[in-house]
């Protein structure tokens, strides 16, 4: 592959997604290519944008970053750094190069520290590069356990590679759990519309899991992030104060959640609060199995 033939790919490619954004999606390809040959392919648990994208196979939901979780293997900077170096060093023969060219740590509003790298792609031979994040949360808890899903390549170039990818990701029980858990605790001061919608989109989904399965998933992560704030029935009447006051805030429905969809055709048609809704509704079953559990 070289740049011009990635631009006449990306040509053919529906419009949906930006230019950039397409470019950034092929440098991630590459990066989670040499990921599934490395020894480190069960380290890196994918979460986040890009994952929810190819599950609900809606390509523009794909982010301009990369989004995973650390396991099995000490949070150590230094340590993590090697990992990385590893995997982009491995030679895919398919004419690009990485580089880290930033690693730091990363708050992230979590009790350990998450790390965030920086990647340049070059293609051999050329100038011409692309640049990616890659954010490595550590310590979250997972329910009920990683899968293998199938990462299918948008840029399937290379003559006898194959379609698809097989990494470790995120079940969508967590996913759901730490959106909620995230718009819970920032409240009105959320600038993230796509957790959001991400909540429509999970929540919508015909085929999500059981709701006891989601409450055990949403109880799981935010023991683990609060570990001082129990669930209780106040907690439960906390959140929906919280959940009322993004619901009455103005500025959320009008000008972010616009702001949000402007440039994303599938979001266009969706109510904010509608999805705010929604959440309450959820919100009001996953209390229904914790009083049944507690017998209250």
């Amino acid at each position: 592959m070289n740049s011009n033939r990635l631009k006449d790919l990306i040509k053919n490619q529906n419009k949906n997604m930006s230019f950039e954004e397409y470019r950034i999606r092929y440098a991630i390809e590459r990066f989670l290519s040499r990921l599934q040959i490395s020894q480190y392919k069960e380290n890196l648990i994918l979460k986040g944008g890009f994952l929810l994208g190819t599950i609900f196979n809606i390509e523009q939901r794909t982010t301009k970053d990369l989004d995973t979780l650390i396991s099995e293997i000490k949070a150590d900077k230094d340590q993590i750094e090697n990992v990385l170096l590893t995997i982009i060093e491995i030679d895919l023969n398919d004419n690009v190069k990485f580089e880290l060219i930033s690693f730091e740590y990363s708050q992230m509003h979590r009790i350990y520290d998450g790390f965030k790298a920086q990647f340049k792609m070059t293609f051999l031979d050329e100038r011409t590069f692309i640049i990616f994040d890659l954010d490595l949360g550590v310590g979250d808890t997972i329910t009920p356990e990683v899968q293998l899903i199938e990462i299918p390549l948008l840029f399937n170039e290379a003559k006898g590679e194959q379609d698809n990818l097989l990494l470790l990701c995120y079940p969508i029980a967590t996913i759901l759990a730490e959106k909620i858990e995230t718009i819970l605790t920032l409240g009105t001061k959320n600038s993230r519309m796509k957790d959001f919608y991400d909540i429509h989109l999970i929540l919508n989904d015909p085929q999500k899991p059981n709701i006891n399965e989601l409450y055990e998933a949403f109880q799981n992560t935010w023991i683990f992030r609060h570990p001082t704030l129990e669930i209780n029935e106040e907690r439960f009447e906390d959140w929906y104060y919280v959940v009322d006051s993004i619901l009455e805030d103005v500025q959320m429905s009008t000008s972010s959640w616009i702001n949000y969809t402007k440039d994303r055709i599938y979001a266009q048609d969706l109510d904010f609060q509608k999805i705010i809704l929604q959440l309450k509704q959820h919100l009001t079953e996953l209390e229904i199995i914790y009083r049944r559990r507690t017998d209250i």
